[in-house]
């Protein structure tokens, strides 16, 4: 009897490890994961940045710039931040002395493109201040024009989104 179990145990060894050798044969090699190329952000002509903590959302002036930014979703089709938004408030009145105010912001990051063979950034920023706006019953046609202080300075971004370019 123990001599027909021995049989049969090693039997059942041989199938295990034959069982084991065919399915090790047919497993291909796992696909090489290579990094997805590193995301980033350019504004304002400055370099590309990855995560900045400073943003200058109005180009060629400051009339909004939001700091201390912490982002959730960097890398994906859209991106998130909060920080706090500080805003020149004579970017809509015309006033010359600069007055700034500071209210929470959020950060919207779309539109990721390939910039070059290394790097994809995001295309599209926009903001919206959290709470009141600092430039609440400020029309989203604004002429400045006339105004005394930089006349012809490009007002406040329609729909709060700007444009961005790798």
């Amino acid at each position: 009897m123990s001599s027909m179990r021995a049989s049969r145990a090693g039997a059942v060894t041989a199938a295990l490890t034959m069982l084991v050798l065919l399915l090790s044969a047919c497993t291909h090699p796992a696909p090489s994961r290579t990094s997805p190329p590193a995301v980033t952000m350019a504004f304002c002509g400055g370099s590309a940045q990855a995560r900045p903590t400073v943003v200058e959302v109005i180009c060629a002036t400051n009339d909004i710039t939001a700091r201390n930014l912490t982002w959730s979703g960097w890398g994906h089709s859209v991106a998130t931040a909060s920080g706090t938004g500080v805003a020149d408030l004579c970017a809509a009145e015309d006033c010359h002395t600069g007055e700034y105010a500071s209210a929470p912001i959020v950060l919207i990051a779309s539109g990721l493109a390939r910039c070059d063979g290394q790097s994809r950034g995001y295309q599209r920023l926009q903001y919206v201040f959290v709470g009141t706006s600092p430039f609440q019953g400020v029309s989203a046609n604004q002429n400045f024009s006339d105004f005394m202080a930089a006349p012809g300075r490009p007002g406040l971004p329609a729909n709060q989104t700007v444009r961005l370019s790798c």
